[in-house]
């Protein structure tokens, strides 16, 4: 408001420069340039308008004397207008002029200074009709004293309903600036514990930055301890821009005193006299506060704490800087929960990890251990097994046979547990070298029983890819073993092609399939498929596990597909031999 006043009165002085220029001319028109009240009154309005002038109103109406330097500016021009209202042929012109100059301090004074200057206005108006004389008072006095009146009060309603307004806007602004503050506030609580990742980090950070907004010297957070119901102080606290390392500090929630009582209610409290009785304050007495803002800190209607802010710089806290903290704690405390949960599942995925790894360690150990005498326990089998050492009953033959047969599988198992533990550690080691893909093939299908028409198909049939071919090999025998097993009597495919920059090596079988639902968990450990024709098929469950992990150890992939009319296709993609000489067909 003091603004637009201020350039309404510079504005009114331009005016009245104009309107006293045109007084001067109609002077001089009416010959009446030496009349000594018009030279008066010309000369008052000149004193006047050049102190006008020169006066700053932008820094003068706000302080004490402005508002009354503007009414003299007022009173003056219209004590000269008046004066030379008086001089003959003169009241004709003027007399318009005092209900502009109504009009022009009612947007520029306030209502009591514009009443006293309308009221001087209509007065001199009617002094001046009634020294000119006049045959009709009415019409020459009264009319125009009212008409002045009118305006004037009609200015007055005008000018404060405009103040109003003006002081309407001015509270909305306020707010607006302090909503824009508070969510600067908030926002800079929220980044600063949005960038840390530990209570440990971020808490220092989080103090610091509400102790800065609230001027206060000290700053610490009290964390709910559901395990025996406490509140425990969490170190460091903040104290002079600083961090400070305290002592384990702990209360009760159901005992009495101020950090229960608001943890309780979750009511926000000031307290101004701690210094006077520290011992009746509790925690906040022993860390010698005298003066403290404290708030809870919830998230979904749960307390989780406590923050208190200590110690202003400068006099006392405020009621509006305990609302701010409560503003404050609020974001705070999501965060806050949010970095404990986030903590807590870290440290959980830490211990599952610790534990994988033991458990990898002892599959790995216990696998060594167990191959060394298997390994003898075999060589002994096949030796006794050998014609000039067999026995010579049917059934211990029998016997004897079965027992190498259930070694065999025995070290096949330890085997596969060996080379999951190595996957575990991603500690595989891969020898790549080129291989010849149709002869390849050939060889590992010789190695397998059970599948009666084995079809292997290679294009081009010289194609060369790279990879270890003990790896390979063990990829292709789980494969055609997994194939004779769930797709018995059924044929199998093996077909190998160029594909841009890959090869593909696809085994196809036409048997039952995968089922839908079981498709997504093949390639997991211990994952067996279930049908009532292969139940007894037997196995671990861990083949498909160590093809895929043999193959991405290669650099490779492997997918599952449907075969059309039934049936699994693995297809198993590998780099090529060479990718500068490839040329895929």
């Amino acid at each position: 408001m003091l603004a637009f006043r201020a350039a309404a009165l510079r504005r009114s002085v331009y005016v009245t420069w104009v309107v006293l220029i045109l007084l001067l001319g109609q002077g001089v028109r009416n010959a009446i340039i030496d009349d000594p009240r018009f030279l008066g009154s010309a000369a008052g309005f000149v004193v006047v308008l050049a102190l006008s002038t020169a006066v700053d109103w932008d820094r003068a109406l706000p302080k004490r004397l402005g508002p009354w330097l503007a009414w003299a500016w007022a009173t003056m021009s219209v004590l000269a207008l008046g004066t030379m209202a008086t001089v003959e042929t003169m009241l004709a012109t003027t007399q318009p002029l005092f209900a502009g100059f109504v009009v022009l301090t009612g947007l520029t004074l306030d209502r009591a200074k514009h009443a006293f200057v309308s009221v001087l206005a209509a007065s001199l108006l009617a002094m001046a009709t009634f020294l000119q004389g006049t045959a009709d008072p009415v019409a020459d006095i009264v009319i125009p004293v009212l008409t002045v009146g009118v305006v004037a009060l009609a200015t007055a309603l005008l000018g404060a309903q405009f103040e109003r307004e003006a002081n309407r806007s001015a509270e909305r602004l306020e707010e607006l600036t302090q909503q824009r503050v508070d969510f600067e506030r908030l926002y800079a609580v929220s980044a600063t514990l949005a960038g840390a990742e530990s209570l440990d980090e971020g808490l220092p950070q989080l103090v610091g930055t509400i102790c800065r907004f609230l001027d206060a010297q000290v700053g610490v957070v009290f964390l709910y301890q559901p395990e025996d119901h406490t509140l425990q102080v969490v170190s460091p606290m903040w104290v002079n821009s600083h961090t400070l390392e305290v002592a384990e500090l702990r209360t009760k929630v159901s005992e009495g005193g101020i950090l229960p009582q608001v943890f309780r209610s979750g009511k926000p409290m000031r307290l101004d006299r701690i210094g006077e009785t520290p011992e009746h304050y509790g925690i906040l007495g022993e860390l010698g506060l005298s003066q403290a803002l404290v708030a809870p800190l919830r998230v979904e209607g749960f307390s989780v704490g406590v923050i208190a802010v200590g110690d202003p710089y400068r006099g006392t806290f405020r009621d509006e800087q305990l609302e701010q903290l409560a503003s404050l704690a609020a974001p705070a405390a999501l965060v806050l929960s949010q970095l404990g949960r986030y903590e807590a599942a870290a440290e959980m995925t830490r211990r599952m990890q610790e534990i994988a790894r033991m458990k990898t360690d002892f599959v790995s150990v216990v696998s060594h251990e167990l191959r060394t005498p298997l390994t003898s326990i075999i060589g002994s089998l096949d030796t006794v097994v050998r014609p000039e050492l067999a026995p010579q009953s049917e059934s211990a033959r029998d016997l004897l046979e079965s027992a190498r047969r259930q070694a065999t599988r025995l070290q096949r198992l330890i085997e596969d547990l060996l080379m999951v533990s190595r996957i575990d550690r991603q500690a595989v080691p891969v020898f790549p070298e080129s291989i010849e893909l149709q002869p390849f093939l050939e060889d590992v299908a010789s190695s397998i029983t059970g599948i009666d028409q084995l079809t292997i198909a290679v294009d081009p049939p010289d194609l060369v890819i790279r990879a270890d071919p003990d790896h390979l090999g063990r990829v292709f025998i789980n494969l055609l073993e997994n194939a004779a097993k769930y797709a018995e009597g059924s044929p199998v495919e093996i077909i190998g092609r160029a594909v841009k920059s890959r090869v593909d090596i696809s085994v196809i079988d036409h048997g039952p399939g995968i089922p839908a639902a079981q498709r997504h968990r093949v390639f997991e450990r211990f994952t067996q498929v279930e049908h009532s024709d292969t139940r007894t098929a037997g196995g671990t469950g861990l083949g498909l596990s160590i093809v895929k992990g043999l193959v991405e150890a290669m650099d490779g992939q492997v997918a599952l597909t449907d075969t059309p009319g039934g049936g699994a296709t693995f297809t198993i993609s590998l780099p090529p031999a060479s990718v500068e000489t490839f040329s895929p067909v």
